[in-house]
C-alpha cells in the first residue's frame, strides 16, 4: 500500500535529524518524532513515524550485559505478547560492531508486521535495537527503520 504523504515517493535514505548524545549517534528521518528515556545506567531513545507505523527503540545500558542474552529477552517478550510470532536468527555489521538479533513477523490488530532486534557490545555499553514497521506504512517504511538502525555509531 502507498503513503499519501509528499515526499515519501521514492525515498529511502535517513535524512534530517541526527541524535548525537552521550557518545551515540544515529541518523532518523526529518519528521520523526523523538523521546528520551533514563532509567539509571540505562538509556531508551525512541524515534516513531508521525502515523505510529513504524518505530525504532536503540537502548544502551552501560552494566554492559551479554548481548545474545539482551536480543533473546527481547525475543522471548515478543513471544509473549504475540503467539504467532515467526523469528530468523541473524548476524549482522553495524559500524564495525558485530551485532546479533532476530528478523520477526507477526500479526497484530489484523496487519502483518515485521520488527528486527539487533544487539552488541563495546567497551562502554551494551547497544539493543529494536525497529519494527507495518505493512500499512509506505512501502520504504521498513528500509527507513532499518536504516535509523544500521546508522548507530558509537562515538566515544
Amino acid at each position: 500500500m502507498r503513503h499519501g504523504r509528499p515526499g515519501w515517493e521514492g525515498r529511502r535514505e535517513v535524512s534530517g535529524q541526527t541524535y548525537d548524545e552521550d557518545g551515540l549517534r544515529f541518523e532518523y528521518p526529518h519528521e520523526w518524532e523523538l523521546e528520551v528515556t533514563d532509567q539509571g545506567e540505562v538509556r531508551t531513545v525512541a524515534v516513531q513515524d508521525p502515523d505510529g507505523l513504524g518505530f525504532a527503540l536503540i537502548t544502551t545500558d552501560e552494566s554492559c550485559p551479554d548481548p545474545a542474552e539482551v536480543a533473546d529477552s527481547a525475543l522471548d517478550a515478543m513471544r509473549e505478547e504475540y503467539a504467532d510470532l515467526e523469528s530468523t536468527a541473524t548476524l549482522e555489521t553495524i559500524n564495525d560492531h558485530a551485532a546479533t538479533g532476530h528478523d520477526l513477523e507477526f500479526y497484530a490488530m489484523d496487519m502483518t508486521n515485521a520488527a528486527m532486534i539487533r544487539c552488541f557490545r563495546t567497551p562502554r555499553r551494551t547497544v539493543l535495537a529494536f525497529g519494527q514497521w507495518s505493512d500499512l506504512g509506505p512501502d520504504e517504511l521498513a528500509d527507513l527503520v532499518r536504516d535509523v538502525i544500521r546508522s548507530i555509531v558509537e562515538t566515544e
